[in-house]
């Protein structure tokens, strides 16, 4: 009998060493093959892009000059679609139809609406006036805008006819002290469906927001990052109605792994931690093929089972994250673009 518990022992410290050894093997391939992707130059080597668009061949990458590039992997072209020196740093580009659609942040927001034809309409409304705007997202013509809080209110918009006019949702949420969004990629708001907005906040609270009612009511979840000025969640993505992902962090300590992610597979109801978290800070979380990636100061991990455990994807400085059906395209520091091959 000994010898049989030894033997099971034995046989399990076996298992664990080698599942350990296969992980190892299995990051450090992605790590080296990664190593070698040679980047697109999407732009002049002093600015760097948080907002992304992919769509098949075609990426559209907004700068931290508040320039728009576009760029035709089939063609090898980079093209300068727009730029005004009274248009800062573009921290988030959508399409809406026959249009693309980008944010200033800043003291006081706006909104660039270009056509596929080219004519272009700057749209600063009155009741943006003041506002640092975060992120917003479209689904066909309806649009969900969320900003830092105002008179202790968060900014939270919306828009039924493409981008070109918005009123602010009825619901109103009173934020904590201290408390606002994250601009680091424009990820950290989300449509779900035609009546379903949510969204992610930081600070000295971070909590998950849901409205299935285009914005009337709110319901909340506080979220367990550590408090500080620059910690908590900065973006979050759904892959489907019961799945999704949290991911941030504190960007001063972009090397820290403690609650820099969750996962939910109940709908947001409940947040879980990560058996194997990512290596750090991340700035922005994706899914494609039922894979998530996250990107930050430190690199790109991927998760193939819902956020339980992370696998190191790439090493560097990636802002934000998009993809086509065969590459997960990533922005980086100086106007450099990597398209990586999708996880099979």
């Amino acid at each position: 009998m000994k010898n049989l518990q030894r033997g099971i022992v034995l046989s399990l410290l076996f298992l664990g060493v080698s599942l350990s050894v296969s992980a190892q093997f299995r990051s450090k391939k992605y790590l080296r093959k990664n190593q070698k992707v040679i980047p697109l130059q999407c732009g002049n080597t002093d600015i760097y892009a948080r907002g992304l668009l992919v769509e098949g061949p075609r990426i559209f990458a907004g700068h931290s000059n508040g320039a728009l590039y576009y760029f035709n992997t089939e063609k090898e072209s980079v093209q300068l679609l727009f730029g005004l020196d009274n248009f800062t740093e573009m921290r988030d580009i959508e399409r809406s139809g026959n249009h693309i659609l980008g944010i200033q942040s800043g003291e006081t927001g706006k909104l660039v609406r270009i056509s596929n034809s080219g004519e272009t309409n700057i749209i600063h409304p009155e009741i943006w006036k003041g506002i640092f705007l975060d992120g917003m997202d479209f689904l066909g013509q309806r649009g969900f805008m969320m900003g830092d809080p105002v008179d202790g209110h968060f900014s939270l918009f919306h828009t039924n006819d493409g981008g070109v006019n918005w009123e602010a949702c009825e619901g109103k949420i009173e934020a904590k002290k201290d408390e606002a969004g994250f601009a680091a990629s424009g990820t950290n708001v989300q449509i779900l469906n035609d009546s379903t907005y949510i969204f992610v906040s930081g600070g000295s609270q971070s909590r998950y927001f849901k409205s299935t009612d285009n914005g009337k009511t709110w319901t909340d979840v506080v979220l367990p990052y550590y408090p500080g000025e620059g910690s908590g969640a900065f973006s979050i993505h759904f892959a489907n109605d019961s799945v999704g992902m949290i991911v941030g962090g504190d960007y001063t300590s972009p090397e820290l792994r403690l609650n820099t992610c969750f996962y939910t597979d109940d709908g947001g109801i409940s947040w879980l931690k990560p058996d194997n978290p990512p290596r750090g800070y991340r700035a922005c979380v994706f899914e494609k093929n039922g894979v998530f990636y996250a990107c930050g100061r430190n690199g790109i991990d991927f998760s193939e089972d819902g956020g339980i455990n992370w696998t190191p994807f790439a090493d560097g400085t990636f802002f934000s994250l998009g993809a086509n059906e065969t590459h997960l395209v990533a922005t980086s520091k100086a106007g450099k673009v990597f398209l990586f091959e999708l996880i099979e």
